[in-house]
This record gives C-alpha cells, structure tokens and sequence, in this order.
C-alpha cells in the first residue's frame, strides 16, 4: 500500500524558484544555478502529451542534494530516503489543471547488470495528494508557475544510483551519473559552454552570535554606500548597497568586499574572527535586511567581469554567517541574514568586477 506523506503541489518548485521556464527551456547549468543542486544529482524529461508539453524533474536523494535550497518541511520528508536509493520526481505543466495524464508507473529505471526496475504502486512514497492517479495541484506561487505534483520513488535494492543509470517516461530518457564533488562555476560567455573555473573547497567558519549593534540602524535609516561605510567604519570603496523594492516589500543588501582594511571595520569581535580566513582570499559578504520581510535568494547572486557571467551552482561557494541564508527563501522583519560569497577563481580579484543580485548591480575597484 502507498503511502502518503500529505504536501502541496509545487513545493520544490516554489523552495527552489523553478518556473516551468527554467524547467522547459532552461540549461542544466541555469536550473542549477536556481536550485543550488549539483548538476549531476538532476536531470529533466519533456515528453509532448497532446498540445502540452510535460516536464519531469528527477532528483537523487542523496546527502549532498540537502545543500541546495531546499526548504525545512521538504527536508523532513526526504531525509528518512537518504540511503535508499530514492528519487524525488516532479512532474509539472505550464497549464493550471487539476489533473494531468502522468503515469508514475510507466516510469522505468535501467542499469547496467540488472533488470530494467519498472516501479509498482508500493514502490512510490506521496508527497501530494493523488500523485499516483494524475492528480495535480495549481502552484501555490500563483499561475505563472503552472501546475505539478510530487513523489518519492524508493528502490532500495534493485537499483544502486552511485553508479550510473539511467531514467525513461514514454520513450525520452535522461542519464545520471551521480559523481562525488560539486559541480563548478559556469561562465555564459564560453563559446563551448564550459566550465569558466573549479569551485571552492568548503570552508568552515564559525557562526557569530551576534552580527552587528548597528542592525536597527541598517534596517530603518539612511541606506547609502557613504552612509553604510561611515556607520561601519570601512572605507567607501570596499562598500556597496543594493535596494530592490517590489510588491510593497523592501530588501536592502549590504555588500562589503573583505580585504585587509576591514580588519579595522566596527565589528563585533565574533564576526572579526569568523571573517578572518576570508580576507584577502576574494570574497564579499553580504546582509540581507529587511523593515518589511521580503524574498531573499544568494542564489540571485552572479559575477560579471570583461564580458563574462560567471554563475553560482555550490554550496561551497558560500559561507553561512548566521544559519539559514543558504536555505531560507526570506529575510523576516526586522532580522538580517549573514553570509559571504566566494568569488569563482576564474574572475581577476584585482581588476573591477561587478556584482549582480538579480538585475541589480554594483561595481567594486578596490585595486
């Protein structure tokens, strides 16, 4: 018998911002940069189903996918998988329906050595209502995001996914190869498509308890580069700001590029110590604050230097100040999050760059 663990539509797509877009058009190399997951612990089916196109999101339910941007509900559900040789499959449609002809079942998994794995009904965990017979539910982030439902596909023994093997729904296939490190920055202006640099070895920094006194200033008065750089004490050219005000919602960024003159910034001693290993190495913390609550994603962060986009698809390229600002999607009110972004290898630390959150930008020419 089937079990139901009872969930929204769509979650994975809301937790991980995935508009059928991305899903139907976008590269391995942009889903990635959306998701957070390594690009070999996904892969994406389309399959025309009449005038609909559907798309099926297939990921490995491994520890390393638990470093992406995944929400604390989704992680309860699919940590007890972890070891089984799971897959979290995502069927979606750009339509709003309540139900759509996907059949779990018809889904078939191929390895070298052993029988094609065709999945019965007990092999599948539900993560939505009705996953198994169909059932699909409007994303709760509104109708431009389409419709999806969710599941589990556990094959324990019959299919060992750290090797590879291969996914088939009605005739289209994917490929995993699920390897053992994190994929690397991709540079959109390589003409080859490949990868502009290796990412970073993870580094562990401890967490500060507190990030600064000056926070309620931050939030609430003035937010000019000038303003922020005298309040901290740091010299204006390793500070800039970004104000991104939508939907009545207003999320300000505090960007500090952390060379050798922040050693004398007014930080509290804990967050001294916690950024120390990073000065001088290429990296540029950031906080997040907000007077209102607003949607926040270092995910939205990417580099541009000499023409060249160079994108952030690791967890390792990202220290976590205060816990949360890898994996929550929002800043509450009145809070701040904390982290540093580690610029790619492939950007010249000494020559200008710019940092993009979305369409925002800023630029830093610290040399």
């Amino acid at each position: 018998m089937r079990i139901t663990l009872a969930g929204r539509a769509g979650l994975l797509l809301l937790v991980f911002l995935l508009r059928s877009l991305v899903l139907f058009a976008g590269t391995p190399e942009q889903i990635a940069s959306k998701t957070g997951l390594d690009q070999d612990l996904f892969a994406t089916i389309t399959v025309d189903v009449g005038d609909t196109q559907l798309a099926v999101l297939a990921v490995a339910i491994i520890d390393r996918a638990f470093s992406s941007r995944i929400s604390g509900h989704l992680r309860e559900q699919l940590l007890p998988y972890v070891g089984k040789n799971a897959l979290y499959i995502n069927p979606t449609v750009n339509e709003v329906v309540n139900s759509f002809p996907f059949f779990p079942q018809r889904l078939t998994i191929s390895q070298e050595g052993v029988p094609t794995f065709t999945p019965t009904a007990g092999d599948w965990v539900e993560i939505s209502d009705g996953f198994l017979n169909g059932r699909f539910v409007p994303n709760p982030g509104g109708t431009s995001y389409g419709s999806g439902s969710e599941g589990i596909l556990v094959m324990d023994k019959a299919i060992d996914i750290t090797k590879p093997f291969t996914v088939s729904y009605e005739g289209q296939t994917a490929n995993f190869n699920v390897g053992g490190g994190a994929t690397t920055a991709y540079s959109t202006a390589s003409p080859t498509g490949a990868a502009a640099a290796p990412s970073h070895a993870e580094i562990n920094v401890p967490l500060p308890e507190k990030i600064t006194d000056v926070q309620g200033a931050l939030t609430t008065g003035e937010f000019t580069r000038a303003s922020v750089a005298a309040l901290l004490s740091i010299p204006i050219q390793l500070v800039q700001t970004i104000t991104v005000a939508a939907r009545g919602n207003e999320l300000r960024l505090v960007l500090v590029y952390l060379q050798d003159e922040v050693c004398e910034a007014a930080f509290g001693r804990e967050l001294a110590a916690s950024l120390e290993p990073l000065i001088g190495t290429g990296a540029v913390m950031v906080w997040a604050l907000s007077s209102t609550g607003s949607p926040f994603s270092p995910w939205s962060f990417f580099i541009q230097q000499n023409g060249t986009n160079y994108l952030f698809f690791s967890g390792s390229s990202f220290v976590e100040l205060t816990q949360g600002f890898l994996r929550d999607d929002e800043v509450a009110a009145g809070q701040i999050m904390a982290g540093v972004i580690r610029l790619p290898k492939g950007v010249d630390q000494n020559a200008p760059f710019s940092l993009y959150y979305s369409t925002n930008s800023v630029e830093f020419n610290a040399k």
